[in-house]
């Protein structure tokens, strides 16, 4: 792996200032009078970026959290599957399942993109989820991945997956795709990994030995960049950022780590042999700069808290709010996907005459 810190000592001052300065006293003189202020642009206030790191055509700028933002010990979807305290369910509806949480005390948070196994056929969720403690039946919209199966009653069990959806495919979902599009991309990923599945199964990819391999080799090339603040990081695979995903403690985090690591390395997997970096601070810093001058709008969650979700010039995505504080932050360049191409239309053939 190599890193950006021999530079340091030779960068401009402004790049230096990355390293010990939050974000937002950087980015205050570049943002417009009236500013939106939110919880999303006051987390922003509190994150530093750190320098590069590279492997396989993946760079990492980690995230630190200068602050406090929101302190308490949040499960994972996937501790609230081996606690017994999560239940999922089918409802016989390809788009949504019903997410309850049954403990007394624990609130349970889920993000978007995370895979889970069983029902009638596995799903990806397609929204952060909060579920507060004793929670009842809550409806979360979700995707198939998982095309060739439907089998089980429409209250069928799901259980824990091994990891997100991988960027590409979560771009899809975040970007409200129609279902067609989630399955050509999982189906152009077993193609790409010549992994065969008979239900076109996205988790038979990332289960496959080779893939599991190759990602783990990321995880550990990256796995000493993490100091006792980091909150997240912003991403770039081949030269170009695409995305950036920050939280509001290092336990909620640390939890979530791997599984972002994976999903963004993934797309790099085989592609990226000859890469050499050239992505600096002030990049990343950049890019989170552009989410100040964005256009927000505050939208209901399928759980607790809010979906505060921006849009603006060479930036977009969405945060799950709650109590004045964000629980985590999606960034990205955008998610929208192209239409496909016109079919041309069928050629018109003239009939013969009839012979008389």
């Amino acid at each position: 792996m190599r890193s950006g810190r021999a530079a340091v000592a030779t960068v401009p001052l402004l790049l230096v200032l990355a390293v010990v300065a939050p974000l937002g006293a950087l980015a205050r003189g570049a943002v417009a009078p009236g500013q939106a202020d939110n919880e999303v642009t006051r987390l922003l206030e509190k994150l530093v970026v750190l320098a590069p790191h590279h492997h396989g055509g993946l760079t990492v700028f980690a995230l630190e959290l200068r602050g406090t933002e929101d302190e308490s010990d949040y499960a994972s979807l996937d501790e609230g599957f081996r606690g017994g305290f999560v239940r999922v369910s089918d409802t016989g509806v390809v788009r949504q399942v019903t997410m309850a949480n049954e403990s007394a005390r624990q609130w349970v948070f889920a993000m978007a993109g995370e895979v889970i196994l069983g029902g009638k056929q596995n799903r990806m969720l397609r929204e952060d989820v909060l579920l507060p403690p004793r929670s009842g039946p809550v409806t979360v919209p979700t995707y198939c991945v998982e095309q060739h199966r439907w089998a089980g009653h429409d209250r069928s069990k799901f259980r824990g997956g091994r990891g997100l959806g991988n960027y590409a495919l979560r771009a899809k979902a975040l970007a409200g795709a129609p279902q067609a599009r989630v399955w050509e991309q999982v189906d152009a990923e077993q193609r790409r990994f010549r992994v065969d599945s008979a239900t076109k199964d996205y988790a038979a990819v990332m289960d496959s030995p080779a893939v599991a391999r190759e990602l783990g080799a990321y995880r550990q090339a990256f796995s000493r960049i993490w100091r006792p603040r980091s909150v997240g990081f912003v991403v770039a695979q081949g030269g170009r950022i695409v995305g950036a995903d920050a939280f509001c403690n290092t336990r909620l985090f640390w939890k979530l780590r791997a599984k972002l690591i994976d999903s963004y390395a993934f797309d790099c997997l085989r592609r990226y042999g000859r890469y050499r970096p050239s992505l600096r601070q002030e990049d990343a810093r950049k890019f989170l700069a552009g989410v100040y001058t964005a256009r927000f709008r505050r939208l209901g969650s399928p759980g607790a808290g809010q979906k505060l979700s921006f849009r603006g010039s060479g930036v977009e995505g969405a945060a799950l709010v709650r109590q004045n504080a964000t629980l985590h932050l999606h960034a990205s360049p955008g998610y929208r996907i192209l239409p496909r191409p016109p079919r041309p239309p069928m050629p018109i053939v003239p009939h013969p005459e009839p012979r008389r």
